[in-house]
């Protein structure tokens, strides 16, 4: 079957709505903590079962089944999630899956100094050194969040931003679900970590000159230290984790996604690099929908917070049919 961890998720759930668009529901196994939050997908004939990573002894009876499996990784960054990575790993190694696409980062590196970067490879590693067939989708910053990242970084009227102008390259949460579920499914069957990217890479000062042209006014531009930038996250209430990500953009390398290297089973940089997802770009239309709901404040309730759908940008490894 074709299991989806943390199915109840706001990327799993976008997976499994793209996944039934290839397999039957009947050859779908969605797992989560919270099963009664998957009753629409019960009763389309889904299987739905509870699984939690941090009860080991829950996982045989739950991953029963499962051949080809997606780990959506754990969103909280006050946790070790890389042991329970692990444990979930080490599960679908028992009951014989054939294949594990798991939900990494840029810049997963198990030395890396960062929580969730150090997370996620050491995950990563994990995954390596297993037996099963792997692939690391290393999803890029979720352009969904970016607005949020704006109206956070407002200071009487100004905008705080750090210093540095390397480039990230924002990606829609509903084209990593349909990079995740093409790879699940086995329509493409990448091997190792690949980079999955929008089509266009933005520093923050980017980001500002951005705003200023879609609001037809003047934005009000600071630009302080990454220190400075990450306190002033944490003030208002970012988990310290999380703000020191968000602070971090500046520092990563402005080379494209595609220059950063994987990770060996003993957790050091491999020789090849991982592939890029390659971006197919929208209509011009389309993106400047897109561009309105990512940067300006002013844009409609009902597209905060990525509730919105995806006006574009799909990212892809090849010929991936939408």
């Amino acid at each position: 079957m074709f299991t989806v961890t943390g199915a109840s998720g706001h990327l799993g759930r976008l997976v499994i709505q793209h996944l039934l668009q290839r397999v039957p529901a009947s050859a779908v196994l969605a797992l989560t903590r919270h099963p009664e939050r998957l009753a629409d997908l019960a009763a389309i004939g889904v299987t739905v079962r509870h699984a939690d990573f941090a009860d080991p002894a829950s996982l045989p009876a739950a991953f029963a089944g499962a051949t080809r499996m997606l780990i959506v990784s754990t969103n909280s960054p006050m946790s070790d999630a890389h042991d329970s990575h692990r444990v979930a790993i080490e599960a679908a190694a028992a009951v014989g899956v054939a294949h594990i696409a798991y939900t990494s980062a840029q810049g997963a590196d198990p030395a890396a100094t960062s929580g969730l970067a150090r997370d996620h490879g050491l995950t990563e590693a994990a995954l390596a050194a297993s037996d099963i067939p792997w692939t690391a989708l290393r999803n890029s910053f979720y352009a969904e969040g970016l607005a949020q990242i704006v109206a956070r970084s407002c200071a009487d009227g100004t905008l705080l931003f750090p210093e540095g102008d390397a480039k990230t390259y924002w990606v829609t949460r509903e084209d990593c679900a349909r990079v995740a579920a093409a790879v699940l499914a086995g329509t493409t069957d990448p091997s190792g970590p690949v980079d999955v990217t929008g089509p266009e890479g933005l520093s923050f000062g980017g980001v500002a000159e951005r705003l200023a042209a879609l609001s037809g006014r003047a934005v009000p531009v600071r630009h302080v230290s990454a220190e400075e930038y990450i306190a002033h996250l944490a003030a208002i209430g970012m988990p310290g984790p999380v703000a020191t990500a968000v602070g971090g953009l500046t520092a990563v390398s402005p080379a494209p996604p595609s220059a950063r290297r994987p990770i060996r089973s003993n957790g050091s940089p491999a020789d090849r690099r991982p592939r890029s997802m390659r971006p197919c770009a929208p209509s011009p239309d389309e993106r400047s929908t897109q561009e309105a709901a990512l940067f300006c404040p002013a844009m409609p309730s009902g597209w905060r917070h990525g509730s919105r759908r995806n006006a574009g940008s799909v990212t892809t490894i090849g010929p991936i049919a939408t």
